[in-house]
């Protein structure tokens, strides 16, 4: 039961978006000649929009709607953690020497980014203090 709102809310979404169809096809029957009107492109675009994210909320209900489990904060490793602990299967991607070197460049951007970030702490506690 608990997919059934999110299913409901798909199935209001489709025919929101038959009504914006059905509007952009009198839009397109008024203006016939000439260039398109910017009005039938922002309908047909909005009728679109609501069709892709009815079908969508129909088809996987309230799955869609909750966050995934990648979304999930992990937690931050520290540099000395990093670097010590072994070398794993899923490491030795850097065997080339393009990837041996991207790693490298990832190593010292990392290591930059930490003490850029103790520089500022140590600058914020300095200030603090005169």
């Amino acid at each position: 039961m608990r997919k059934f709102p999110a299913r409901l809310l798909g199935v209001l979404l489709l025919a929101a978006a038959t009504g914006t169809s059905l509007l952009h096809r009198a839009v397109y029957e008024t203006v016939a000649t000439g260039p398109a009107h910017p009005a039938e492109f922002a309908l047909g675009l909005v009728s679109f929009l609501l069709a892709t994210g009815g079908i969508l909320l129909l088809v996987h209900g309230r799955k869609l709607l909750e966050p995934s489990p990648q979304a999930r904060p992990e937690r931050a490793t520290s540099l000395q953690e990093r670097f010590t602990r072994p070398i794993s299967p899923a490491s030795r991607a850097f065997d080339t020497r393009r990837s041996a070197s991207l790693m490298q460049a990832r190593h010292v951007l990392a290591v930059a980014r930490a003490r850029s970030a103790k520089v500022r702490q140590t600058a914020t506690l300095t200030h603090r203090h005169r």
